[in-house]
């Protein structure tokens, strides 16, 4: 019989479907809604997450990397996988082998592609910096990469599916910059000859706030797992539940000291805080922390708190108890709340809700 463990996640796959079903109709519209699961779908589990978004109406998803494809193909049935964190090293056969759509960005991805996939017909989405400078082509290499690219699907080595961009998000005025940015690189490779299905820019905020940016598809990151990607507005003024919730037992309870120890700390993934900085709940009595340690929490107890070894304490992500939300444990950690999800290691058990 093995050993209880000391600290889990909770992972409410229902809440995602509700998440998706809520992006689709708010988000997308009567754009085609991508789904991004890079980063083990934010620490949330790639495998069940992609399912989950797929059954509730995702069109889509988004990973970073050709391995992360590849592995998820057989959870995705027919639909589409984009990877556009490419390396030197990939392997571009292996992609065409499982159908991962290519962010292409450089001349020298498409020249390994038609390299390596001499007899394929791989679906690419060129990328164009429209100001994030994050791996799109600059405008002075658009035209050459466009001529190539329409070169190499004549000749049956790939198609452009999709041409596409990613916003800073910085502002408002920010974006809409960028949006026209993209639409006269769109021109320029329509003038060259290529005709892709498919234009999309649009995260979760540019949606959100810049309703014409959602073109023909809408990529929604860290909204649809219950997290804001806003610093003036939460997940719950967006209509989206948190998905992830962490939990610990009680280790130890010193009475004389009014102090308790959970079972969790940074070594499990848990983000440190300052010393005396947050709470934690148990049931929903608001527990101050006092520190987070590599293997646990230290907590304040209030005199004669009635507090048992065993008992069961929530950090963050389940607002019907008064916990904290992932959000302000991230506003305590001086970092974003996409952060304090991802980060919980992968030797924590994953408890999912599946009903």
């Amino acid at each position: 019989m093995g050993i209880a463990p000391t600290c889990w996640v909770s992972l409410s796959l229902p809440a995602f479907a509700g998440n998706i079903a809520h992006a689709k109709s708010t988000l997308a519209g009567k754009a085609r809604l991508m789904v991004a699961v890079k980063s083990d779908a934010y620490g949330h589990g790639e495998k069940e997450i992609a399912e989950t978004a797929l059954r509730a109406g995702a069109d889509s998803l988004a990973v970073l990397d050709i391995d992360s494809g590849v592995r998820l193909r057989p959870h995705a049935g027919d639909a589409m996988l984009l990877a556009w964190l490419l390396s030197p090293s990939d392997d571009f056969a292996a992609a065409a082998r499982s159908r991962v759509d290519l962010g292409i960005s450089g001349l020298w991805q498409l020249k390994k592609l038609a390299r390596e996939v001499p007899e394929g017909c791989v679906s690419v989405h060129l990328k164009i910096d429209t100001g994030l400078h994050r791996n799109g082509a600059l405008p002075g290499d658009w035209e050459a990469l466009c001529t190539e690219a329409l070169r190499l699907e004549r000749a049956g080595i790939l198609r452009v599916t999709a041409l596409w961009s990613h916003l800073s998000d910085t502002s408002l005025k920010e974006n809409e910059l960028s949006l026209a940015r993209f639409h006269e690189a769109v021109d320029q490779a329509r003038t060259i000859g290529l005709t892709p299905e498919l234009l999309h820019i649009a995260a979760s905020a540019a949606a959100t706030d810049l309703p014409e940016s959602r073109l023909d598809l809408v990529r929604v990151g860290i909204s649809a797992y219950g997290v804001s990607p806003f610093d003036d507005r939460s997940a719950h003024d967006m209509g989206f539940a948190p998905i992830m919730s962490a939990h610990a037992v009680v280790t130890s309870v010193d009475a004389e000291r009014s102090e308790a120890h959970i079972g969790i700390g940074y070594a499990h993934g848990l983000l440190p805080l300052p010393p005396e900085t947050g709470w934690v709940v148990h049931g929903t009595q608001r527990l101050e922390l006092r520190s987070v340690e590599a293997d646990h929490c230290v907590l304040a107890l209030p005199s004669n708190y009635p507090l048992d070894l065993g008992d069961h304490v929530t950090l963050w992500g389940e607002p019907d108890t008064g916990s904290p939300s992932a959000e302000q444990w991230a506003s305590w950690s001086g970092t974003i709340g996409d952060e304090v999800v991802s980060a919980m290691a992968h030797s924590i058990e994953h408890r999912f809700i599946r009903q």
